[in-house]
């Protein structure tokens, strides 16, 4: 892009090779294992950099393993008159006494002194552990110490003066890994546990004194025998001590969420509960099959147990679904077949998978190709490769008389043995499962059921316009204001979510003003001060080649802010996708991952462990499960559409629901200059789509394919160029629209560029493909012709975009942008996630979207059994109380 003067705070800061790299490297080492030692039990005091005098350890130290630190239950501290004859245990590191450090202290000279720009032996700074800048000490607790660098950077709304007063870390705001790690472990995960914990704070534990001898309790400075009278005055008039206000108000929470808690319990199974019963009749099917060609009665059949374990995944070798309970088996290969192949066998029409793998061929035609040129002389008469291969025709697989036997050695079994049927679950646990979850769920039926149109979403400040649809009531889009400081208008949302239209959340982003989103920072918080080749470059997709590239990683970050062209001035359109790589977000980037989750709004579907509407949250413990996110997604963006290299997600569909937040935008403005050579190369690329759609045969203005060729990508844009906060052009279709969608794809597939920027070749799915964009003009041809337009908006900063599973949906960058997303399972859109599984199973196997990797009918049992406990346990203490109360109304009379 056009090279232009910006902020240089706003360049790389992070350099490769700097001064304090050793001494950033040794601190480091020190923070990860204090933090480390803080998961075993065992906190060093200071780290190893810190020049303090040590204590001597035993010699006979006695090993132990990994096991031997962690409780199930923590133990109490033991008093210090138990220990002073004790002997350290080895590993432990032993504090030494005031009088020693302080004399320690002394000797060192490190006696603290506040004040900015001192520089202090063997100190360095809290946050990222550099001892050659200006530091500032706090006062409050003389003991931690930032770097001016870092109180700028990473606390920008706090100035030196602040910190000196009251440091990061004294206000709870720290964002360092060691003290994310401590936020982290000592929080609790329930909010009822979180409730309860803090209703009990008033209540301090007793102390050990320093000379052995235990301390009686003081309640709010009050001596023992003051407290008694004390708490007697509260038993008598108790409204006038605040911390019975509290513990009133603790436990109204309590109840509250307890409410909320059964509620959504009900909501869960009114959905989940057609599934499940879909779910067990399918299995009963395949029982009652089993059960005739064994000649048995189905009550005298024994299904045997599957050797599978909790944390391990079971899938179909043939449609790669995933199996949850009820599968065929092979004794001798260990083959594995879904009931639903099953099925289609007997029928003679398997469609999972058919053991096929589909190869598409998109030859390199050269750089200049891309950019409308001639392809390079060998590859003028090449010929593509065969478009399907690997497909066996000379074996096929059939079942004899509904009797299914392992497949041939060439569809990947052994063709032996007949396939026996097992089950992973215990006997008849599902059928029971829906035997009760069928009467709580007639007798508990939910009354926050929503549907209908909302009258409120037309025409006002918690809408937007996104559509022009005739005869429809669907053109406005929910869009509420996170920030007001209200709570979240759970119904609303679920009165559009229901119906399958997507959301719009405003503000989201000003619940999180003390981190910095910016690629750079994210960047070093993962990676730290590293020199390693492998972080000195970073791999990226390449959108005009939709190939992958290896770039230097801090010329990576420079062109996200001052944008990248190639020799001929086209802009270069680079993004990430999916970093970190890693399936811990949260682990690598621990304050940017805990704060993002905590903030996101509609807190019951979007908190990934706690959420009570969360279908994929309620999975227990010790189930293996998949990575929902937080993903980060940093790309490069373009205001003019380009027509070939747009920084683009292309059109796909999600097999589950999705919330995706704009955290940071850079705007990047071509020159003039490139302004005119984009320009020109749009008029050889027009010239290049007309000669590659209508061949080389004489082209007539009135020609059908020469109309649908010009301007299908060269259509002028809308005028999103005036909107200074926008960052993303979202295009999502309606669910029912999907149809005539890729009915449009398949008849104007050859209008469409992907690999190289060849013409598209094949179809399998257009929606599953993730091989098309659609232009302003594509849809407005797609109108014209079906009657169908998506809702369009321009994702502003800070604004969080909720797309409902099965939506097709497209996005076009139009700045550089960084956005954080994640993954959920909504009760309302269960049904959507299952029919998307069935599509998937008859993808090719070598597909992009063919293995099942959602699992949802696994999740569908265990929300179904989550909420059944949680109804039945209050069914048994509402009963209770009936019968306490019969009874003491029985009292009464009597």
């Amino acid at each position: 892009m056009g090279i232009h003067q910006i902020d240089p705070a706003l360049r790389w800061p992070y350099g490769f090779e700097t001064e304090d790299d050793e001494e950033g490297q040794e601190a480091g080492a020190d923070e990860d294992w204090g933090i480390d030692q803080e998961k075993r039990g065992r906190k060093r005091k200071r780290p190893r950099s810190a020049k303090r005098p040590r204590a001597a350890t035993p010699s006979s130290a006695s090993s132990s393993g990994p096991l031997a630190s962690w409780n199930a239950v923590p133990k109490r501290p033991r008093s210090s008159a138990a220990k002073q004859g004790d002997t350290p245990r080895a590993g432990a590191v032993v504090v030494p006494s005031e009088t020693e450090a302080a004399a320690a202290e002394e000797e060192e000279g490190t006696a603290s002194s506040g004040g900015a720009g001192r520089k202090k032996a063997g100190w360095s700074c809290h946050q990222c552990h550099t001892a050659k800048r200006q530091m500032v000490e706090c006062e409050r607790c003389r003991e931690e110490i930032y770097c001016t660098f870092c109180v700028k950077k990473r606390y920008p709304k706090l100035s030196v003066a602040e910190v000196r007063a009251e440091c990061p870390c004294c206000r709870g705001i720290c964002s360092c890994k060691r003290c994310s790690a401590k936020v982290k472990q000592s929080e609790p995960k329930s909010p009822a546990l979180r409730i309860c914990n803090s209703s009990r704070s008033a209540k301090k534990k007793k102390k050990a004194d320093p000379s052995g001898v235990e301390s009686t309790s003081v309640c709010n400075g009050v001596a023992p025998t003051e407290a008694n009278d004390y708490s007697s005055l509260i038993s008598s008039n108790g409204i006038n001590n605040p911390s019975v206000k509290s513990d009133k108000i603790d436990t109204l929470d309590v109840r509250a969420q307890e409410e909320s808690k059964i509620k959504h319990a009900r909501y869960l199974l009114h959905y989940l509960m057609p599934c499940l019963t879909e779910l067990n009749k399918d299995q009963m099917a395949e029982r009652e099959t089993e059960a005739r060609n064994l000649g048995l009665k189905l009550s005298q059949m024994n299904v045997e147990q599957a050797d599978c374990r909790n944390d391990e995944r079971v899938f179909c070798d043939n449609c790669r679904t995933s199996i949850f309970d009820l599968h065929r088996s092979c004794p001798n290969c260990s083959y594995e077949l879904c009931i639903a192949c099953c099925k289609e066998l007997r029928e003679e029409d398997l469609q999972g998978g058919t053991c096929r793998e589909e190869l598409v061929s998109y030859p390199n035609r050269g750089f200049d190709y891309m950019h409308g040129g001639d392809p390079l002389p060998e590859l003028i008469n090449c010929e593509e490769t065969d478009l399907s291969s690997c497909q066996p025709k000379s074996k096929k697989w059939v079942a004899s008389r509904g009797i299914i036997r392992c497949p041939p050695t060439e569809l990947g079994g052994c063709g032996e043995h007949v396939l026996k049927l097992r089950q992973i679950f215990p006997k008849d646990w599902l059928n029971k499962l829906e035997i009760n979850a069928s009467w709580l769920n007639k007798k508990l039926e939910p009354s926050n059921i929503v549907s209908g149109e909302c009258p409120k979403c037309t025409k006002n400040e918690n809408s937007r316009y996104a559509a022009t649809r005739e005869n429809s009531t669907d053109n406005y889009i929910y869009c509420p204001k996170s920030d007001n400081g209200e709570a979240d208008d759970l119904k609303h949302f679920q009165s559009h979510w229901v119906k399958g239209e997507p959301v719009i959340v405003q503000g989201v982003l000003q619940k999180m003003p003390d981190l910095s989103w910016e690629p750079p920072h994210m960047w070093s918080e993962v990676h730290g001060s590293s020199t390693s080749s492998d972080m000195k470059n970073v791999k990226a997709i390449d959108c005009l080649s939709c190939c992958e590239v290896e770039i230097c990683t801090q010329d990576f970050f420079n062109g996200y802010y001052e944008g990248r062209m190639y020799e001929n001035q086209w802009p270069e359109m680079l993004k990430l996708k999916d970093w970190p790589t890693s399936n811990h977000f949260e682990e690598l980037l621990p304050s940017h991952g805990v704060k993002y989750i905590d903030s996101l709004p509609f807190q019951p579907y979007t908190n990934l462990k706690s959420g009570s509407l969360s279908v994929s949250a309620l999975l227990p413990d010790d189930i293996l499960k998949i990575d929902m996110g937080p993903k980060s997604y940093i790309a490069y963006g373009c205001t003019q559409e380009l027509g070939r290299g747009d920084s683009v997600t292309k059109l796909h569909c999600d097999i589950s629901d999705a919330v995706n937040v704009l955290m940071h935008t850079a705007k990047v403005a071509p020159s003039e200059e490139q302004q005119d050579a984009i320009k020109n190369l749009k008029a050889r690329h027009e010239a290049q789509d007309e000669k590659d759609c209508c061949g080389n045969f004489a082209i007539n203005g009135n020609d059908k394919c020469h109309k649908s060729c010009v301007g299908a990508n060269h259509a002028s844009s809308l005028n999103y160029i005036d909107d200074e906060e926008g960052g993303a052009l979202w295009d999502i279709f309606r669910r029912e629209d999907a149809e005539k969608l890729k009915i449009y794809l398949h008849k104007h597939s050859k209008e469409f560029r992907h690999i190289y920027c060849s013409p598209v070749e094949k179809i399998f799915n257009p929606v599953h493909d993730e091989t098309f964009y659609l232009t302003e003009e594509h849809k407005r041809k797609l109108k014209e012709e079906h009657g169908i337009e998506p809702w369009t908006f321009v994702q502003k900063l800070g604004e969080a975009v909720f797309i409902p599973a099965g939506c097709p949906h497209q996005v076009r960058n139009l700045k550089s942008c960084t956005k954080i997303a994640i993954d959920f399972v909504s009760p309302e859109n269960v049904k959507e996630c299952l029919k998307l599984t069935q599509e998937f199973r008859k993808l090719p196997k070598n597909h992009r979207a063919k293995e099942d990797k959602l699992e949802v009918k696994k999740m569908i049992i265990y929300a179904v059994d989550h909420a059944v406990k949680i109804l039945k346990e209050h069914c048994s203490r509402t009963r209770l109380i009936d019968i306490v109360y019969s009874r003491s109304c029985g009292r009464r009379r009597k």
